[in-house]
């Protein structure tokens, strides 16, 4: 699904050529972590599997979902911000359906469209609804430099005015 949301189908244009990922199961990571991702290595917590209240495979995939996103996307030298990395990779598992719908914000939810998380990526989801691919442009241009001016650039607006745009809709739509 990343693949697919990242439209990387050209093995020039994936972070990782051959898209060799390893993943690690692991008691010593972070306390504050369930996962860490570097570079191509993800490293999951073993209390992960031991705190899942629920369906474990459905919540094992979720967070692979997420997880893999971070290993794949490109990050601008890790210089984007990390709230939009993170939104993109919740945006992934929106996308995917791997999203607990009564903990994940409502379209409009939040105070800015950098807030991270849930609120970007419904945000990126608007963003795609404007221009199918977005999010894919998005990550492509992340790839050595990250700016604002890239919204101007795929929908010819500030990244404000679409913010304000979105939250318009979203007030009227929802209230």
């Amino acid at each position: 699904m990343v693949q697919y949301i990242f439209q990387q189908q050209n093995p020039v244009d994936r972070k990782y050529n051959d898209y060799v990922v390893y993943l690690n199961i692991k008691d010593d990571i972070a306390p504050d972590f369930v996962a860490l991702t570097l570079g191509n290595t993800i490293n999951i917590s073993s209390r992960f599997f031991q705190d899942v209240s629920g369906d474990l495979k459905w919540e094992f995939t979720a967070l692979l979902y997420q997880v893999m996103t971070y290993a794949l996307q490109w990050t601008a030298g890790n210089t984007a911000p990390a709230e939009l990395r993170e939104g993109i990779a919740e945006y992934v598992r929106l996308k995917s359906n791997f999203i607990h719908s009564n903990e994940f914000p409502d379209p409009g939810q939040g105070d800015r469209w950098d807030q991270g998380y849930g609120v970007t990526a419904r945000f990126l989801e608007y963003c795609e609804g404007l221009r199918g691919g977005f999010v894919a442009e998005l990550n492509k241009k992340m790839r050595s430099v990250y700016s604002e001016h890239y919204f101007i650039d795929l929908l010819e607006k500030p990244v404000s005015q679409l913010w304000d745009e979105y939250k318009a809709i979203s007030t009227k739509r929802f209230n």
